[in-house]
């Protein structure tokens, strides 16, 4: 068990303000609940372990993740950025996956998971580079979501067609 470090603690309740004070300004739209909250959270902290899971953050991929946010979670570019690093304090705190994987499963509808795991091959693809460890963190989390294989190949495809499109 990790002993608590005050400084990161406060390093995160200092975070926790700025997504208050960034959520109460008039370009960001605040969190309807605590709920949406952790849902934001923990969707992006899935996203942040998508781009750390080759071990190194290419710069596509650090771009991909408020674009990946802004898509999934429909938030504007200031609250994508805020949750962000929430999230990255909580990678760091490494959070276990199966306490994300059961904010996904008890909050979400079959479509929003649906969304989240398009968002997941998003980040994956954002490298140009689709890694065996990436894949199989995907294939994992739709097999923890419950969703189908169709599902799972579906979001593959669809975010494969969109990197595609987005290139050069």
């Amino acid at each position: 068990m990790h002993a608590r470090d005050p400084a990161k603690d406060a390093l995160l309740e200092a975070l926790e303000a700025f997504v208050a004070r960034a959520s109460a300004s008039p370009v960001a739209v605040p969190p309807s609940s605590a709920e949406e909250r952790q849902i934001r959270v923990a969707t992006a902290v899935l996203f942040v372990q998508m781009a750390r899971a080759d071990r190194s953050v290419q710069i596509d991929e650090h771009r991909a993740l408020p674009r990946a946010l802004r898509r999934v979670l429909g938030l504007s570019d200031l609250e994508a950025r805020a949750v962000l690093r929430l999230a990255e304090e909580e990678a760091l705190r490494s959070v276990p996956f199966a306490t994300l994987i059961e904010t996904i499963n008890l909050s979400c509808t079959e479509d929003m998971k649906r969304k989240i795991l398009h968002g997941m091959w998003g980040v994956a693809f954002a490298d140009a580079e689709l890694k065996g460890h990436e894949e199989y963190l995907v294939r994992k989390l739709a097999e923890q979501l419950r969703l189908s294989t169709a599902d799972l190949v579906e979001t593959k495809l669809r975010a494969r067609e969109e990197f595609l499109e987005e290139e050069p």
